[in-house]
């Protein structure tokens, strides 16, 4: 509950001190004040002492009239210079806790208008001799809602025992509820408040703000459920963004290893089999797991160590073996290598045509669309060429080759627009493809480029030994028997490192399963069983209270409560469907007004009815707009007096007129608060 208990004005000018002060109870309280008397003057400063200023229109001093700021007019045409001014606001809230909240609009010293003072307890009364405890705070700066020490609106969101959430911006990022937002729900001020629902809501980036406040001001499960959503969201985004990174690591190691990767999904799934996942080998022209490699190198490896060293001469058949095999193995290869290198300088030139193609067909996009947008808005381009006619000698053409005696139906732009759009799907999938075989054909000749320069090298050190001396150990035998050896060890090492990544794999796969379990548990459309109630009350007394204010512009039977906005729209049949239109378009000026009225006190009484967190004060500068009649206003004034437990602020002028006033509240209780001459006046 948010209560506003009293409210006092100092403002020193070059006159002497000028000021007033005020008291507000329970129930309805109207503020009557005649045009210029300064009846928005305090209804501003109210919501300047909270710190919710933007809702009408600004920050800080400026919001404020000039006569907190520049000069005060009492009597009428005698002028005061201000030379500082301040607010004091009592409220109080559901706990019967005090507190009195002490901001400058214009100060004489250092002190600016986003420091605020708080005192812990009642100020503005002449009978207290002892000045409570205070603190200073700040607002609308960076900590203002969140700095748990000096952060004026967390402390009064914790002061309303309210916990606003954390929605989404427009950007997809998480932030918290302004509480300036929910105040426009209550707080409703004359210039642009009456033009729209919640018209005054400061945006702060967030997604479907009046949305997300009416959720906190009804304590709508739909809020817990959409924020398990996003932070499901949220995690999923985690895990593919390690999944990728993973599978990046998978790459990376296989091309260490001269293998490839196989048996792992580019985007996360859930795991069950993790035999086929392997990195292979080749060896033998045939493609092995890194354990059957290494098994293979530790056989041959242990075959060479039962034989003793050969001499180079005890070794030149076998070397002249194998360099047959290796110079029919590199012109093999090399034979290979130029084929590959040739169909990969093709693939290349056809993936720039695509590219190009691809380019071509976006701009033909966007012209037609671009054309239809306008010819959609009546525009007509007066081209003969776009009626088939040529334009030299009026003779018709037709924009084909086929000849004039077949008939041809050419395309309309939205065809055209579906047509353009398929061919570049079409070709974004080749493209896809075509990128993937270049970079499978890259990897494949740099593999055939390090088998070449080891084939050669192995060529090389077996004609120097053929021209060495026979006596000496063969020194081809020795270097194989070492590198296999040495192959053994990294291969061994790479086993571990792979299955390292494994691990890392098998884990980000539970998570995965876990987070889609937690989806697939959430509601379908998030409202639960108590929303879907709340939704309903919400509907029913706002039809309600528009009959008591004699809303005539539609039927009930079709308005309706927005279930993606919570918003009053009216519903009607289009065809087989129904289609929802604005209650603001669809009413006259004067029953939008009474939408407004009927809309802003059926959330206060869903709110009361469910034990929502709507803070029970309403706040209205001028409500009778549009001329509605006072009939209808006195109907709105003695509704709205019925509730006791909350607070209602209404100020109004009721047109200077004594008659007016006593027609409008005649048989409603309330608590009156009469502005005689001016709000800001002599203080004696």
């Amino acid at each position: 509950m948010l209560k506003i208990n009293k409210i006092k004005f100092e403002v020193n000018t070059s006159s002497g001190l000028y000021g007033s002060k005020y008291e507000f109870s329970n129930g309805l309280n109207i503020i009557r004040a005649d045009n210029t008397s300064g009846k928005s003057s305090l209804f501003q400063a109210i919501t300047y002492c909270l710190g919710f200023e933007e809702i009408i229109g600004g920050r800080n001093e400026k919001t404020m009239q000039s006569v907190f700021r520049d000069q005060v007019e009492y009597p009428k045409d005698s002028f005061h210079k201000v030379i500082q001014s301040f607010v004091y606001l009592e409220i109080e809230n559901s706990e019967k806790e005090i507190i009195t909240i002490k901001r400058s609009v214009i100060s004489n010293s250092d002190r600016k208008p986003q420091l605020v003072d708080v005192y812990f307890g009642k100020l503005i009364d002449d009978s207290e001799n002892i000045i409570p405890e205070s603190k200073p705070m700040y607002i609308h700066d960076k900590g203002g809602a969140t700095d748990e020490i000096y952060g004026f609106h967390l402390f009064l969101e914790n002061f309303l025992n309210w916990s606003l959430p954390n929605v989404l911006t427009n950007s997809g990022d998480s932030k918290k509820l302004y509480i300036q937002q929910v105040a426009s729900s209550f707080m409703i001020e004359q210039k642009s408040g009456w033009s729209d629902f919640f018209a005054t809501m400061p945006h702060f980036s967030l997604s479907n703000k009046e949305a997300r406040a009416i959720e906190f001001l009804l304590n709508l499960d739909v809020t817990e459920n959409k924020k398990r959503k996003q932070q499901i969201t949220f995690n999923k985004r985690i895990i593919e963004d390690k999944w990728s990174t993973l599978n990046n690591q998978f790459i990376r190691l296989a091309e260490k290893g001269g293998g490839r990767i196989s048996g792992i999904e580019q985007k996360p799934v859930i795991i069950n089999d993790y035999s086929r996942l392997n990195i292979l080998l080749t060896k033998d022209e045939g493609e092995h797991t890194i354990s059957d490699y290494i098994d293979l190198q530790v056989d041959e490896l242990n075959n060479l160590q039962t034989k003793s060293v050969f001499s180079v001469g005890q070794n030149i058949s076998n070397d002249e073996d194998q360099l047959e095999k290796l110079n029919n193995f590199i012109n093999k290869l090399s034979i290979n290598y130029e084929l590959l290198s040739t169909e990969l300088s093709f693939d290349i030139d056809r993936l720039s045509s695509y590219r190009s193609q691809l380019s071509l067909l976006k701009s033909d996009l966007r012209k037609n669309k671009g054309a239809l947008k306008v010819k959609n808005l009546g525009a007509d381009f007066n081209l003969k060429t776009s009626t088939e006619i040529c334009p030299t000698c009026n003779q018709e053409i037709n924009d084909s080759l086929l000849p004039l005696e077949v008939e041809q139906i050419p395309m309309r732009l939205e065809d055209n627009i579906d047509f353009i759009d398929a061919q570049i799907k079409m070709i974004s999938v080749y493209i896809e493809g075509q990128e993937k075989t270049i970079n499978e054909k890259e990897k494949r000749i740099d593999f055939f480029k390090t088998k070449l320069s080891e084939a050669r090298t192995n060529v090389r050190l077996i004609k120097k030994e053929l021209v060495s001396d026979e006596r000496l150990p063969s020194i081809i035998e020795i270097e194989n028997r070492l590198n296999l050896k040495k192959r053994i060890e990294f291969y061994n090492k790479f086993l571990e490192d792979f299955n390292e990544l494994v691990s890392q794999l098998k884990e980000l796969s539970k998570q995965w399963e876990k987070i889609i379990s937690d989806e697939s548990n959430l509601p379908t459309n998030f409202f639960s069983i108590n929303d879907n109630e709340k939704l309903q009350f919400l509907e029913l007394k706002f039809k309600a209270l528009l009959k008591e204010f004699n809303y005539t512009s539609q039927q009930s039977e079709f308005i309706k409560i927005s279930r993606e906005n919570y918003l009053p729209v009216i519903s009607k049949p289009f065809g087989e469907e129904t289609k929802d239109y604005n209650i603001r378009f669809d009413s006259s000026g004067s029953d939008f007004i009474r939408c407004i009225w009927a809309y802003t006190f059926s959330l206060l009484d869903t709110s009361i009815k469910f034990d929502g967190n709507h803070p029970r004060l309403i706040m209205m500068d001028e409500p009778k707009q549009q001329d509605a009649a006072i009939e209808n206003f006195h109907s709105f004034l003695k509704t709205i007096s019925k509730h006791k437990e909350s607070q209602i602020l209404i100020f109004a002028s009721f047109e200077n007129s004594d008659e007016a006033f006593n027609t409008a509240t005649k048989g409603v209780d309330f608590n009156l608060i009469y502005i005689e001459d001016k709000l800001i006046k002599p203080i004696t």
